[in-house]
């Protein structure tokens, strides 16, 4: 949705490191050119070795600095792979909220409505956990750093809590959210709750219900009601039909009878 950059952050340290890197192989680079205006040293040795233990601190310092840029991209890696097992966790969490909203049987199986307030029935859990694989997506964003605050604050008053379902969702689990979550995650929550609180205080009403057109440029609701009225007529010729039928089999006999006497 809106609001996804690139974490700042990061890309400061690696402007940063590069920069430093550099520093340090520029000086390496030039120390040679540095020793060489102190030739005039070169008969004095103490001093001449004194400037070389210069050097191997220089160098010293280099492999402590690299040393440490070792240590930073391990800790890099292991961050990457954190956030890939969450996202693995996050993409079957996602697949089997999807089985349940395809196939009412499996609400059942899972104990839906979970006690929360939510009608238990079909159409409301899904609109339920359709909300819910949303608010769990800008949560994993806000907490890799890919969403701002400002973002998160738009996306909720513009997109989360102009629903029904939204608020109707945030209602059932809002404050059980704010008393389970933890670290960024909670701050996340946080943020929520006080955009839900700024709609219910300020009585911003809902967005009404989307129109659902067919391809034909046609509302659905329209075509039920189009296909209903030739159901309706189909109906009635039918039945006219056969009553004539019936009618005309009724006056036949009727003549046979009077015939007879």
């Amino acid at each position: 949705m809106k609001g996804l950059r690139l974490p700042g952050r990061r890309g400061l340290l690696i402007t940063l490191a590069a920069v430093v890197v550099a520093l340090f192989v520029g000086m390496v680079a030039f120390s040679p050119l540095a020793l060489t205006g102190l030739e005039h040293l070169r008969k004095d040795w103490g001093q001449l070795s004194n400037i070389g233990q210069t050097y191997g601190a220089i160098s010293a310092l280099i492999s402590s600095l690299a040393l440490g840029g070792v240590i930073v991209s391990l800790l890099y890696q292991a961050r990457d792979g954190r956030t890939a097992r969450e996202q693995s966790m996050r993409t079957l969490h996602h697949q089997l909220i999807k089985m349940t909203m395809e196939d009412s049987t499996f609400m059942t199986a899972s104990g839906a409505p979970w006690n929360l307030a939510i009608p238990p029935e079909s159409a409301s859990i899904r609109e339920y956990l359709y909300v819910h694989m949303w608010v769990s997506f800008w949560a994993g964003n806000y907490v890799m750093g890919e969403m701002t605050v400002p973002a998160i604050r738009q996306t909720a008053k513009n997109e989360l809590f102009n629903s029904k379902a939204g608020r109707t969702y945030w209602t059932a689990v809002g404050q059980t959210l704010l008393s389970t979550t933890t670290g960024r995650y909670n701050h996340f929550t946080r943020i929520l709750d006080e955009e839900y609180q700024k709609v219910v205080a300020s009585n911003i009403p809902t967005a009404a219900p989307v129109s659902t057109v067919d391809n034909a440029g046609n509302t659905v609701p329209s075509r039920k009601k189009n296909l209903q009225k030739s159901a309706l007529i189909g109906g009635v010729l039918i039945t006219g039909i056969l009553a004539a039928r019936k009618l005309n089999q009724w006056g036949s006999q009727m003549t046979r009878n009077l015939k007879d006497l």
